[in-house]
């Protein structure tokens, strides 16, 4: 008698211990189905249009909302000395004064 209750306990207690296991795995799978990991944040350059990744990502704020500009992009980057737009420089002469094609045209 004291056998037979010892294995009923112990078939018991592994079906529990088993539905347990299961049960834990089952909250994990729906977990990363609701909130998939790593997923990465793709932004796109104001400039040249390519998109990156959020590791090379230079915010910037305009008058009511975000624009994201690429580390390549933001080195070549200046601001006119008069009206403050930003705008992309190629040329890169140095020793004249950097103005944006409204302002030149003034």
């Amino acid at each position: 008698m004291i056998a037979e209750s010892m294995i009923k306990a112990a078939a018991v207690g592994g079906v529990a211990m088993m539905w347990s296991y299961f049960t834990l795995k089952t909250f994990k799978i729906c977990r990363q189905i609701v909130f998939p990991p790593g997923i990465t944040h793709w932004c796109r350059c104001e400039y040249c249009s390519n998109f990156f990744t959020s590791d090379l990502l230079t915010e910037r704020k305009g008058l009511n909302c975000y624009f994201y500009v690429c580390h390549l992009c933001a080195e070549k980057e200046v601001v006119c000395e008069q009206c403050q737009e930003r705008f992309l420089d190629d040329t890169e002469e140095l020793g004249i004064d950097i103005l944006c094609k409204v302002c030149r045209d003034i």
